[in-house]
């Protein structure tokens, strides 16, 4: 079956995999069918067929789980960034759960697995990233690279929400589909700054849209890596753990202040001894929270802008006991000491170097942060000599498929 047609299938959802979709069979093989609860009977048309498994696309639900609720929001099941509205947050939950734990298995910790919902199911992203492109705006359909447009989308902040219509209508009214590649749009408080990357370099007049978005709103633009203030706010200023702190459009926050902060408070929990290292240490929000409960505090971060972010917290907050090293942390781990190591890398997890100088120092405590529980994983399998203590899901990403993973090791 190399060809994928139009012809309609049935199966019956007897599991979930990694994003939440269904898992259904066909032909012997398993088929992953999204926006699907276990134990609906449900059509479905292929879209995808190798020798191992398939992919369908839900075009009927046959016979409906009880649990299964009207999505909040009219783009659900095309725009491809929620995989869980159709069913309560509850639910989705305990699916993730489900999910982590299996991951977890495979290095056979099979402990309790902490649950920290969030406090908010929608509204509560302070980011949000839209494409632009065939005379449109908005967020990429799933599995795909066409846009899906948007007017609002229920998991952003106000100030981010109320922003997507005038934007769209300042593209389009100036024909910009050509000269903007993406608009990230970024708030803290009530304040809220928009960065538009350029596909060209263009001279674009951004006046009339700042004057009807208001003075609570910044504007810049990238092209070819540079970022520029426009006009208005120039960086977005927020209080938080007893820190000063600013960010630009480009800083890397988490997208859900409440469970970051659920997140940070776990990690000062359990962080050993005086010494601390934070590898990939990002615009040093992190190293900033320890270096105010720990005596000696070292962040590593390999990108320039977020080393950069981070020397202006520690200079802004008079923060002595806190040195932040740019560099590779394969390079630099192997260099240092500490009775506890915290770890939160890119999704693609950590290098193998990593993993080994990790293996050969004798860390007290190491508590890795990860947004991808696969690599999360394989991370692990890496990892010798350390045990895991306790794992924790925070989901820093409701009603989304992705959701953010805390393990805290000891040596054994």
């Amino acid at each position: 079956m190399s060809n994928i047609d139009k012809e309609k299938y049935k199966t019956k959802i007897f599991d979930y995999g990694y994003d939440g979709e269904g898992v259904g069979e066909l032909n012997g093989k398993v088929c992953f069918i999204p926006y699907t609860i276990k134990d609906e009977e449900v059509e479905f048309e292929l879209t995808k067929d190798n020798k191992s498994f398939a992919q369908g696309k839900l075009t009927d639900v046959l016979e409906k789980s009880e649990k299964r609720i009207e999505p909040k929001c009219p783009y659900f099941g095309v725009c491809g960034g929620c995989s869980y509205q159709h069913m309560p947050y509850s639910e989705e939950l305990k699916i993730k759960e489900i999910l982590l734990k299996r991951q977890l298995k495979k290095v056979d910790f099979e402990g309790d697995v902490d649950i920290i919902s969030s406090p908010e199911e929608l509204r509560y992203r302070n980011k949000l990233k839209l494409f632009v492109g065939d005379s449109k705006v908005g967020l990429k359909v799933r599995s795909s690279n066409k846009i899906c447009p948007i007017e609002d989308c229920l998991l952003v902040q106000d100030k981010i929400s109320k922003a997507i219509v005038p934007i769209s209508n300042f593209i389009k009214g100036n024909n910009l589909y050509k000269f903007i590649d993406t608009l990230t749009l970024r708030q803290e408080e009530d304040n809220c700054l928009i960065n538009f990357s350029l596909k060209v370099d263009k001279d674009i007049n951004y006046q009339g849209l700042y004057l009807l978005l208001g003075k609570d709103y910044g504007i810049f633009q990238t092209f070819r890596s540079k970022t520029k203030h426009i006009l208005g706010l120039d960086k977005l200023v927020k209080e938080e753990y007893f820190l000063n702190l600013k960010f630009s459009p480009l800083s890397f926050h988490q997208v859900n202040s409440k469970v970051q902060n659920l997140l940070y408070d776990c990690v000062l929990s359990k962080t050993i001894g005086d010494s601390v290292i934070n590898a990939y240490s990002g615009s040093g929000l992190l190293s900033g929270i320890l270096a105010k409960r720990f005596g000696r505090v070292t962040g590593v971060e390999l990108g320039e802008a977020e080393h950069h972010e981070a020397q202006e917290l520690k200079e802004e907050n008079e923060l002595f006991n806190l040195i932040n090293i740019k560099g590779d942390c394969a390079k630099i781990l192997p260099r240092l000491e500490g009775d506890t190591l915290i770890v939160d890398p890119p999704r693609g997890g950590l290098q193998k170097e990593v993993c080994q100088a990790i293996s050969q120092k004798n860390f007290k405590r190491v508590v890795y942060i990860s947004c991808n529980s696969a690599t999360l994983v394989r991370d692990l399998q890496l990892l010798q000599g350390y045990k895991i203590d306790k794992a924790y899901l925070f989901d820093m990403f409701a009603r989304t498929g992705e959701y953010e993973c805390l393990v805290v090791l000891s040596r054994k």
